[in-house]
């Protein structure tokens, strides 16, 4: 029996040692969190109090004068407007009544010149646009065609004369000379053969060379590569393709 009792208070000791620590502990976690639970209504008490002392200073026209001031240094021209609108509406008889009126009046007045600015600047970049568009069609119309497309041309042109004739097309044509007779060669295409002569006359029926004296087409000499773009006019009795040139450029010597 005292055995039994023995081992009852070897255990029941520690177990009322834990328990009584343990309330102790849960006692003071209590405590605690009390302290800190009125400290956060001590805390939300002054927020409130901030926040109400806060929101009277800003029911004043001094207040929205100063903010609309801020907002206009910043660029924030509506949020400017809405605190100077406040003063208006809301203060007749504020000090800073006719300088919101100038503040708003310089504002709109701001605010019309940006909007135009953006607008001129809109129509300018549609302007480039435009014109680079222009520039890209005048370049895709005036490109010359390759050498197999330029021969393929030439040989309908001069195989089907009625068929082709009038047709507009742009080629590069290296220059043998200069003549003044009509339809004599000025030169051919393809880089290293004397085949497909063309004759370039100039604009309303001259001969080219009269036509660059008169300065309707520019200066070539022998060995010249010209790109023309021009309309078909005929064969001559030689077999050589006539072109009516609407725009010569002359590229100069080439090897």
């Amino acid at each position: 029996m005292r055995k039994i009792i023995l081992i009852i208070i070897f255990f029941m000791v520690p177990l009322f040692i834990l328990t009584f620590c343990g309330n102790s502990e849960l006692q003071k976690l209590k405590s605690e969190n009390e302290q800190l639970k009125s400290k956060i209504n001590e805390l939300e008490s002054k927020i409130n109090e901030l926040e109400n002392e806060i929101a009277k200073l800003k029911e004043t026209d001094d207040y929205h004068y100063k903010i609309g001031v801020d907002f206009k240094n910043e660029g924030k021209y509506v949020s400017a407007l809405v605190e100077f609108g406040t003063i208006i509406d809301k203060y007749p008889n504020s000090i800073y009544l006719s300088k919101a009126a100038e503040q708003i009046k310089n504002i709109k007045n701001e605010m019309k010149r940006i909007e135009e600015q953006r607008i001129a600047e809109e129509r300018k970049k549609e302007k480039q646009r435009i014109a680079e568009e222009k520039r890209r069609e005048e370049e895709e119309k005036y490109r010359p065609k390759s050498q197999d497309e330029a021969i393929a041309e030439w040989m309908s042109f001069r195989n089907n004369e009625d068929e082709y004739k009038g047709t507009i097309t742009t080629w590069r044509i290296k220059v043998n000379y200069i003549s003044s007779v009509s339809e004599c060669p000025i030169g051919h295409l393809g880089e290293y053969s004397s085949d497909y002569q063309v004759a370039v006359l100039g604009p309303k029926g001259y001969t080219y060379q009269a036509a660059y004296l008169l300065g309707m087409v520019p200066k070539v000499i022998e060995d010249d590569t010209i790109v023309v773009t021009g309309k078909f006019s005929g064969v001559s009795s030689d077999g050589i393709v006539v072109l009516i040139p609407i725009k010569v450029k002359n590229e100069g010597y080439s090897e």
